[in-house]
C-alpha cells in the first residue's frame, strides 16, 4: 500500500521551507541492521538517516510530518513508515510535543545466503517500488505486527527479536515481490529450469557452482545459461558470483574473527592478492581496513 496523494505542507514549512540540510537536527540515535531501537525527537527538530539502508519506522508516540525532497506529508500516530535506501527525508516532529519512533534498517545485501537471485534481483531492480516511501495506517497488517513487535519485550538484539523482525519486513515486502517478475519469458525446459533455479536456489549455492556446473543443472550449453542469465540480471554469471562473492567476504570481515586469508578462502577465493585487489575495486579500501572501520562502527566510536 502505498500513499500518492496531493498532500498540504503544514503550516511551519509553507512557503518559507528550508532545505532539508539546513532544518535543525537532534542528536539521536540511528537504528542498525535489524536492530530495533527507540527514538526520541525533541519538538520542532527532526530524524534523519543518511545510509544507504531501508528504514522501517512506526510513529508510536506524537505529532510528526514527512519531509521529503519532493513532498511534505503529515503523520497520523500509529502510522508505519517504510523508507527505501533511494529516498532522502526526514521526519520532524511538531512544536506540540516530542514524538516517539521505533525503528530499524535493513541491508539486504548483508544477508548472503538468505535469499534466491531472483529476490535479490527484486531489492536491486524493483523499479518504482525502490524510489518510494510506504506509508502503512494501523489497521495494516504488518503494522499490527511492528506494534506486536515493540511490546513483545524480547530481549534487544536477541536471536528472537532478530527473527521477528525479518518476519515483519517479509510481510511488508511479500506481495510486491511476488509480483515482481524478472525479463525472461518462459517456454522451453531449458527456461523453465532456469527459472527454478533462480528461484528457489539460495545465492549462497549459486557462489559454489561454476557457469557451467549450472548450465548443467539448466541442461543446456553455457553458452545459451550466460545468455538467459545475462537477460534476466543483465550482467554475466560470472560477474554476479564475483559481486555475491564480495558480498560474502564483507560480511564474514563483520561477523567472526578469521583471518583475511580464510575469509578469502571461504568466499571462494586461493589467491589472496586477487580476493584483496577486488575487494578494494569494490568496497574502495582492503579487508583489513574494511574490518577495522566495521569494529569502530560496531564500537560506537565512528558514526
Amino acid at each position: 500500500m502505498r500513499c500518492r496523494e496531493n498532500v498540504t505542507c503544514p503550516p511551519f514549512c509553507c512557503n518559507t521551507r528550508l532545505p532539508l540540510n539546513l532544518l535543525p537536527k537532534a542528536n539521536m540515535k540511528v537504528p542498525r541492521h535489524l536492530q530495533l531501537e527507540e527514538i526520541k525527537v525533541p519538538p520542532g527538530q527532526e530524524w534523519t538517516d543518511a545510509s544507504a539502508e531501508w528504514h522501517f519506522l512506526h510513529l508510536t508516540r506524537g505529532a510528526a510530518y514527512w519531509l521529503g525532497n519532493d513532498r511534505t506529508r503529515s503523520l497520523v500516530e500509529g502510522e508505519m513508515i517504510v523508507i527505501s535506501p533511494a529516498v532522502k527525508g526526514a521526519i520532524r516532529a511538531s512544536q506540540i510535543g516530542e514524538v516517539t519512533l521505533h525503528a530499524f534498517n535493513f541491508a539486504p545485501d548483508l544477508l548472503c545466503g538468505l535469499f534466491t537471485l531472483a529476490e535479490r534481483h527484486f531489492f536491486e531492480n524493483g523499479g518504482e517500488f525502490l524510489q518510494s516511501v510506504q506509508f502503512l495506517p494501523s489497521t495494516h497488517p504488518a503494522n499490527r505486527q511492528f506494534v506486536a513487535l515493540v511490546e513483545s519485550g524480547l530481549k534487544p538484539n536477541s536471536l528472537v527479536q532478530r527473527i521477528e523482525v525479518l518476519s515483519l519486513i517479509a510481510a511488508v515486502f511479500d506481495q510486491d515481490m511476488a509480483q515482481h517478475h524478472a525479463p525472461v519469458s518462459l517456454g522451453t525446459t531449458a527456461l523453465n529450469r532456469f527459472h527454478q533455479l533462480i528461484a528457489q536456489m539460495p545465492d549462497s549455492e549459486i557462489i559454489n557452482h561454476s557457469p557451467e556446473q549450472l548450465a548443467r543443472l539448466c541442461g543446456c550449453s553455457p553458452r545459451h545459461f550466460n545468455r538467459l542469465f545475462r537477460k534476466h540480471f543483465g550482467a554475466s554469471a560470472r560477474a554476479r558470483q564475483t559481486e555475491l562473492r564480495l558480498l560474502k567476504a564483507r560480511q564474514l570481515l563483520c561477523d567472526t574473527e578469521a583471518k583475511v586469508i580464510q575469509v578469502a578462502t571461504d568466499s571462494g577465493y586461493r589467491n589472496l592478492s586477487l580476493f584483496n585487489a577486488l575487494f578494494k575495486k569494490r568496497f574502495g579500501m582492503t579487508p583489513s581496513v574494511w574490518r577495522r572501520r566495521a569494529v569502530r562502527i560496531s564500537d560506537g566510536s565512528e558514526a
